[in-house]
C-alpha cells in the first residue's frame, strides 16, 4: 500500500500522524474523528517501507505500525499505539526502552475471542472433533464408545499470565464446573472460587493441573517459560493450550513431552517460528492440534483499536496519562 495523505497544513513543516493500515479499515466516523484531533499534524495512511522512510525524521505519532526497528529512526516520536495487546517488538529492539517514547497497546479487547478459542480447542480435543470430522468427510460413522472422552468438570485450568484475557477464561471455565489456577507476576487480591499464585510458584502448580493455558506476553523474562523441566513435573494426562507467544515455549521440549507420553496433548495457536516450518513434528503428531494464530481475530477488530487510539490521541493532545500504557522495562 502506498502512501495516501490527508493534509492538515504545510507538508514542510508539519509532523505526521502515521497509521499503518489502509483507511478503508475504518469508519468514516474514525476517520473524521482523527482529523479532527489532528492538530494541524499531517495524517498519513501506509505501510509500505520506502515510503515511510522518507517520512522517518517528521513522524510523531505512529498507530498500528509493526516495523519496530523503524521506531528507533524517528528522532520525534512520542507516542506509538501498538495495534496489538503483546510488545514483542521490544525484545529485538531493548533501545526503545530508553528513548521517551510512550508505548500503548490493545489490551482488554481480546479476552472474548481468545478466550472462545481456549474452549473451542479444549472441547474440540476432549470430545475428538478432528477424528470424527475427518471421518464425516469419508462419509464414515464411528462407534466411539471404546475412546476416552474427559469432561472438564471438576477438572483444574492453570493460567499463566492471569491477566484481562486470564480473568475472563477464568470466569468461563468456573461456569463449566472447572478448578481455576491464575498465575502472575505479582500478589493480587483473590477473587471467588478462584486461586491466584505468583510465578515463583510454578512448579508446586504443575502437578496438579489438568489444563496449562498459556496467555503469557512475550519478554526476556517469559522465553522459554515453559521447559522440559516443566513438562516433566506435569500431569501424563495434562493438556498444554498456548494461545500466547510461541516463544514462551521450548518446541523441542515440548515435542520431547509429547513423543514420549510425559504429557497428553498439546493445543497451539502460537508456534516458536510462525508460519510453523512443513518438516516441524507437530503437524504429523496425533496429539496436537494446531491453529494459525488467529485466536486474537474478530470482525471489528481495527474498528475498536482504533476507538482506543482516538481516545489516547485526545488524552496526549492535552498531556494526560494514556491508557494501556505498556511498561517498557517489563515487556508489557
Amino acid at each position: 500500500m502506498k502512501a495516501l495523505f490527508i493534509y492538515n497544513g504545510s507538508m514542510e513543516t508539519k509532523t505526521i500522524i502515521l497509521v499503518g493500515l489502509p483507511p478503508d479499515r475504518f469508519s468514516l466516523e474514525q476517520r473524521e474523528k482523527l482529523a479532527g484531533l489532528a492538530n494541524g499534524r499531517e495524517i498519513v495512511y501506509c505501510s509500505d517501507r520506502a515510503e515511510i522512510e522518507k517520512l522517518l525524521d517528521r513522524i510523531e505519532i505512529c498507530l498500528g505500525l509493526g516495523s519496530w526497528d523503524l521506531f528507533l529512526k524517528m528522532p520525534r516520536l512520542g507516542w506509538i499505539q501498538n495495534w496489538g495487546a503483546g510488545v514483542d517488538g521490544l525484545v529485538a529492539n531493548p533501545g526503545l526502552i530508553k528513548m521517551p517514547v510512550k508505548i500503548t497497546n490493545t489490551s482488554g479487547m481480546h479476552k472474548e475471542q481468545l478466550t472462545e478459542h481456549i474452549f473451542a480447542m479444549i472441547l474440540a480435543w476432549s470430545r475428538k472433533f478432528p477424528m470424527v470430522f475427518d471421518a464425516q468427510k469419508r462419509h464414515e460413522w464411528i462407534k466411539m464408545d471404546d475412546f476416552d472422552m474427559p469432561v472438564i468438570a471438576g477438572k483444574t485450568m492453570l493460567i499463566l499470565g492471569y491477566g484481562s484475557i486470564g480473568e475472563y477464561c477464568a470466569q468461563v471455565a468456573l461456569s463449566f464446573g472447572m478448578k481455576v489456577i491464575g498465575l502472575r507476576r505479582s500478589k493480587s487480591t483473590a477473587v471467588s472460587g478462584i486461586r491466584i499464585e505468583t510465578a515463583d510458584k510454578l512448579h508446586a502448580l504443575l502437578p496438579e493441573a489438568d489444563y496449562v493455558v498459556n496467555i503469557l506476553p512475550y519478554t526476556q523474562d517469559t522465553r522459554n517459560f515453559m521447559a522440559h523441566e516443566e513438562f516433566q513435573i506435569m500431569k501424563k494426562s495434562a493438556v498444554y493450550v498456548n494461545v500466547g507467544r510461541g516463544a514462551n515455549t521450548d518446541e523441542a521440549a515440548l515435542i520431547e513431552a509429547l513423543k514420549s507420553g510425559k504429557i497428553a496433548a498439546a493445543l497451539l495457536d502460537v508456534t516458536t517460528q510462525e508460519p510453523l516450518p512443513a518438516d516441524s513434528p507437530l503437524w504429523d503428531m496425533d496429539n496436537v492440534s494446531i491453529t494459525p494464530h488467529y485466536a486474537g481475530l474478530r470482525p471489528d477488530y481495527s474498528f475498536k483499536a482504533m476507538e482506543i487510539a482516538l481516545e489516547n490521541l485526545e488524552r496526549y493532545n492535552r498531556g494526560e496519562a494514556l491508557i494501556n500504557q505498556v511498561d517498557k522495562s517489563a515487556g508489557y
